[in-house]
């Protein structure tokens, strides 16, 4: 086993089921599998008040989110364990590398661990008549990331649509990390009259914007009793978006055990994303998993791969919500579903991602 430092903020690692906590057990998972031995070095952000105050004064796309003394814990692991791979779990540590090279021995590699950038969601937010303002952040993330890649020996992304921007923006060596899908138990499927379904986060921007375009392109053309039953918070989000739909159920935040329940009930899964956005869409894998229908888009389906099966994709808003309504159709979801459980059985293993690791790192 090849000893590999991991740092990470606590959060990142914690028993929680956002998308971080879920991207960074796979990471963990996937060097295991290839054969490193993972030693987690946490630590914690700066909360100093003469920090925060900075930060207040001066705000930067990406602020130093450690302690000084982590500079010295790191390096102090690396000289223990004699690793020669460092990985920063999260594009916002990126910054960290710059103060930790002088600090480490010559051969020690610096891999950033990218979750996304903040430019690409940033982009996102900018209305369309946008202003200097709006221009000047926009730089300000370009150069501040392209400046981090100087001190970054390697960048592991989680889609081939990141790694390209990585390349653009100057770094070293880029590796896309293909998604695996979730190691969790089928549903007991059992489809209730016209039911589709959405978990996410509803104020997220490019979700947000994405949900928002199929419930339009929906409403006119939904029938009498289909349904749109929504997973998620904030509960304003939710409950406004019932409120102006009344194709939408909402549900608000439900815990695993009853989510599983809901979604059993569904006709298929729907994720209408119509932007390319930062990262991947955990929530995919995980829809996926469950082995019912499932429709989404090029962007949604980013960074997964897999050598048998179909699955649904749409990419305009007006196809999408047509789509949803023919998979209300038992036939259409049966077939949907058969595709699904071809791409559950032939999407990349943590083993096979493991094995990718450890190649990329040895180059």
């Amino acid at each position: 086993m090849k000893p590999l430092i991991f740092v990470s903020h606590p959060r990142a690692v914690a028993a929680a089921p956002g998308g971080l906590q879920i991207c960074t057990d796979e990471f963990i998972r996937a060097f295991q599998a290839g054969g490193f031995d993972v030693d987690l070095c946490l630590i914690e952000h700066d909360r100093r008040l003469t920090s925060r105050l900075r930060n207040r004064v001066a705000p930067q796309p990406y602020p130093a989110q450690w302690l000084p003394e982590s500079v010295e814990a790191i390096a102090r692991a690396v000289a223990e364990s004699r690793a020669e791979h460092v990985c920063l779990n999260l594009a916002n540590l990126a910054p960290l590398a710059a103060a930790l090279k002088p600090a480490l021995p010559r051969a020690t590699q610096i891999v950033l661990l990218s979750h996304g950038l903040e430019s690409v969601d940033y982009l996102h937010t900018v209305p369309a008549g946008s202003t200097a303002g709006h221009e000047r952040a926009l730089g300000r993330r370009l150069l501040d990331e392209r400046a981090q890649r100087a001190a970054l020996d390697h960048v592991l992304c989680l889609t081939p649509f990141e790694a390209e921007i990585e390349r653009w923006l100057g770094a070293r060596r880029v590796t896309a990390v293909p998604r695996t899908i979730s190691p969790l138990a089928p549903l007991a499927w059992r489809p209730e009259g016209r039911r589709i379904g959405f978990v996410g986060t509803l104020d997220h921007p490019p979700t947000r914007d994405g949900l928002s375009a199929f419930l339009s392109a929906l409403a006119p053309i939904a029938p009498a009793d289909l349904e749109v039953r929504l997973v998620g918070g904030p509960a304003i989000d939710g409950h406004a978006l019932a409120s102006k739909y009344s194709t939408v159920r909402y549900l608000g935040a439900l815990d695993d055990a009853a989510l599983r329940e809901e979604a059993a009930t569904w006709s298929a899964f729907a994720h209408p994303l119509f932007c390319w956005a930062r990262g991947c869409s955990t929530k995919l894998a995980v829809a996926l998993a469950w082995q019912i229908p499932v429709l989404t888009t090029a962007a949604g389906a980013r960074g997964y791969s897999w050598t048998r099966g179909e699955l649904p994709i749409a990419d305009q808003p007006d196809d999408f919500a047509a789509a949803a309504i023919r998979l209300t159709s038992r036939r259409e979801a049966d077939a949907a579903r058969c595709g699904v459980i071809d791409i559950v059985n032939t999407a990349p293993t943590i083993e096979q991602v493991g094995s990718l690791l450890r190649r990329a790192l040895a180059a």
